[in-house]
């Protein structure tokens, strides 16, 4: 009862959040200098009547308070506008580029948890050992440098030198074809049963992965060291080892569970980070993302996708703050209380 509470609490604080939100990207979208009426018509000597009508149909005449409302009604029957580049609803253009993004993000994910916790664990284990030093100055450099320019480092050598990898060109090459289904090529290529597809897939992900994940596996590796490093100095286990507990039960029942309380809440913002840092990514690698379209839609001066997309980063963030709330609640049991 009193963790289905806590999560009650947690959707309550939700809502001024996500308000928030809505403010600011309504603000944002009402005074950068563009203007849709010009992007839809596309020519600026355009009859004066015609212009008017047009703002008239789109509500760009109604007072600010009234297109406000107007927005957040919309946003809530999921209805995010046109995009005036494409003459397209908002939401359309984001349900094709949105797997995209996702599939790079949660691949991203995944390999930042499954490198950066053994990792962690092994420096705090081998304090001061040779193995804690390289994985120290590992996470020091991974943690300095910016991943736009890793990812050009990654391009410059295993493409354009080695000719390992496949061109920075989108997701799959031109001759390899996969059905749509949920979107994310990794799973509709394994649906259609055709493996080939599918490690093109993996060789097209594995340099925008590397250089969207290299940040946060450093910054992950040197927390979880961190915490752990604290949690194996605390008195319970040096009683454990005064005991004669095995090593492995030590270092991953007692240390590791009680570690993990600090690298939950990175991991559960860096589903929202790394969907913000895969912009410039996208931009580097050509990757057909929503992050990549925001940014071109940004230089059009069409500010619906931009709006669509903030907002939905800042949902998933918020979710995953939740999420992480809830798996404190789980692992420490004082958290409920």
């Amino acid at each position: 009862m009193r963790i289905g509470l806590l999560i009650l609490r947690r959707l309550l604080l939700m809502i001024p959040v996500m308000v928030g939100v809505l403010v600011i990207t309504f603000v944002i979208g009402r005074v950068i200098p563009a203007d849709p009426v010009a992007l839809l018509m596309g020519q600026e000597n355009a009859d004066e009547a015609l212009v008017q009508q047009i703002r008239h149909d789109l509500g760009l005449d109604q007072p600010i308070w009234t297109q406000f409302y107007v927005y957040v009604r919309n946003i809530t029957r999921g209805d995010f506008g046109m995009c005036w580049s494409t003459r397209n609803p908002v939401l359309d253009d984001l349900a094709v580029r949105l797997p995209a993004t996702l599939e790079l993000v949660i691949v991203s994910m995944i390999v930042c948890i499954v490198l950066a916790i053994p990792l962690g664990v092994y420096a705090a284990v081998k304090r001061d050992a040779f193995g804690d030093h390289v994985t120290r100055v590992a996470s020091l450099v991974g943690v300095a440098v910016p991943g736009f320019w890793f990812g050009l480092l990654l391009i410059f050598f295993f493409y354009y030198y080695l000719r390992w990898a496949p061109p920075p060109m989108g997701r799959i090459g031109f001759r390899t074809t996969i059905v749509p289904v949920t979107g994310f090529n990794l799973i509709d290529s394994l649906l259609a049963g055709n493996l080939k597809a599918f490690g093109e897939v993996w060789a097209y992900l594995a340099l925008p992965v590397a250089a969207v994940s290299l940040r946060k596996v450093a910054q992950l590796t040197r927390l979880v060291r961190s915490s752990m490093i604290e949690v194996l100095a605390s008195d319970y286990i040096q009683t454990a080892r005064a005991q004669g507990l095995r090593r492995s039960t030590i270092n991953f029942r007692l240390g590791l569970k009680n570690g993990l309380l600090p690298p939950i809440t990175q991991i559960g913002d860096m589903f929202g980070d790394l969907i913000g840092g895969a912009v410039v990514i996208e931009l580097v690698f050509a990757w057909p993302g929503a992050g990549r379209w925001a940014v071109t839609s940004a230089l059009a001066g069409d500010f619906g996708p931009i709006q669509a997309f903030v907002v939905i980063c800042a949902a998933v963030r918020v979710l995953c703050f939740l999420v992480a709330d809830i798996l404190y609640a789980v692992i420490d049991p004082r958290i409920k209380y």
